[in-house]
């Protein structure tokens, strides 16, 4: 019911790790936790208010499953490029472009 309220949190979280990001001495661990915290918190809410959606546009097993696997090698690519800014940047692009794909043809597919 008060879901909404976590979409809101985690996007507070992930200005403030963009706001990290701009400190050159910031921990680079703690930046990580705080960035894959904040994305899973997001995605988390919006796969749990997939409830209140029509039963044509609801999500089926194999869908969570490929946000799942879409998250985990975000993670991993974020794991590896975490010392660069602009690594992070190009990271989080392509992993909500994912997403927002993922996302898409979801809804294409219901549609029809």
């Amino acid at each position: 019911m008060y879901s909404h309220i976590a979409i809101v949190v985690s996007i507070l979280l992930m200005t403030v790790s963009f706001l990290y990001l701009q400190i050159k001495n910031v921990n680079r661990s703690f930046l990580f936790f705080l960035i894959i915290g904040s994305l899973g918190l997001y995605y988390f809410s919006l796969s749990i208010n997939q409830i209140y959606n029509k039963n044509k546009c609801k999500f089926a097993i194999r869908d969570f499953l490929v946000l799942i696997i879409t998250f985990s090698l975000g993670i991993v690519y974020l794991w590896f490029v975490i010392r660069s800014e602009l690594g992070i940047a190009i990271c989080l692009l392509i992993w909500n472009l994912a997403f927002f794909l993922i996302f898409l043809m979801k809804s294409k597919n219901s549609l029809n």
